[in-house]
């Protein structure tokens, strides 16, 4: 009898090696799909416990965070991104955006203990740079692994920590000091005026006339190409945009002119630099929203210039049909 193995030919061992590529091939996009599917639902959940806590935010100081911080003896808001008023006490209201308010209600209110214990001026900004270090997972979609970096260009030391999401200012941004900014009017997190808001310290519920369900508050935005936008703690254009967006001095494009004006809900690549002058998301096909009544809407690209830019506002009494 005849032990003797037979090995395999080279053409063989190719073949082989070829149909396992081929395999490996076709499951690819399946993994991709269920990949993405898990990151869009994570998404979607993250979305929803931000409207949870927008919610609980409004039952308890009857109104909505406001997007700038608070200069107390005034009502003033303040202009563009900055960080907190140097006055005492420092808190949750004269520090920060409105993602910095909504700390205690996300079970992050420990973040805020730096604050909390600053005794003199020169201290807030210290205490600041301990708190906006701190990633946030719930302010970050797993859709964009960069959104867990942190922007190290800037003080403080440990970097400003990066947020996906971004909160509706509304749809009229008007021109300001030659400037468009941020200052919508009428959205939830409307500023309305670099230098004077009556709603400065929060829109409140039965200003939005529209109807809950009918009003968009917050959605996706990935960090700007070089981390530069998007703090989760900041204001204008951190953490906030307008729809559309008309902003066109902060960024250029890669041809070295201005960014599109307006810029409005469409899709984009994370290294062109004007794709921080408008929502978008790395979903397929569009991208996730948070209504104002909680609820949590997966809309696609083509709403950017018909649906969403009347959902944005509270109270301009327009028609939203459709999905």
């Amino acid at each position: 009898m005849d032990h003797s193995s037979r090995a395999f030919t080279l053409v063989e061992l190719l073949v082989v090696i070829a149909i396992i590529a081929i395999l490996i091939a076709m499951l690819m996009p399946a993994v991709q799909k269920v990949r993405e599917s898990a990151s869009n639902a994570k998404c979607k959940n993250s979305l929803h416990q931000i409207g949870v806590a927008l919610q609980n935010y409004n039952t308890v100081q009857k109104r909505f965070p406001s997007g700038r911080p608070i200069e107390p003896s005034t009502g003033g808001n303040g202009g563009f991104t900055i960080l907190g008023w140097n006055v005492l006490p420092a808190t949750v209201d004269t520090c920060g955006g409105w993602m910095f308010r909504i700390l205690p209600y996300v079970e992050q209110g420990a973040l805020l203990n730096p604050l909390q214990e600053v005794a003199v001026i020169k201290d807030i900004e210290k205490a600041m740079g301990t708190i906006v270090s701190n990633p946030i997972g719930l302010f970050q979609c797993p859709s964009d692994g960069r959104a867990s970096f942190t922007y190290t260009g800037a003080p403080p030391k440990g970097g400003q920590a990066l947020t996906s999401y971004v909160g509706v200012t509304g749809n009229d941004e008007w021109r300001e000091g030659g400037y468009y900014g941020s200052n919508a009017k009428n959205g939830i997190f409307g500023p309305q005026s670099w230098k004077n808001s009556t709603t400065a310290r929060g829109v409140r519920a039965k200003q939005i006339t529209d109807g809950m369900s009918n009003t968009v508050i917050v959605g996706e935005r990935p960090p700007s190409h070089d981390l530069y936008w998007g703090w989760w703690h900041g204001s204008d254009f951190d953490s906030m945009l307008a729809i559309p967006n008309r902003e066109t001095s902060v960024l250029v494009s890669a041809t070295g002119g201005p960014c599109p004006s307006p810029s409005y809900f469409q899709p984009d690549a994370t290294l062109n630099p004007c794709a921080a002058m408008h929502y978008w998301s790395l979903h397929p096909g569009g991208g996730n929203w948070l209504v104002a009544d909680g609820s949590v809407r997966f809309l696609t690209y083509t709403a950017g210039t018909t649906m969403l830019p009347l959902m944005a506002s509270i109270d301009g009494g327009e028609v939203v049909a459709g999905d």
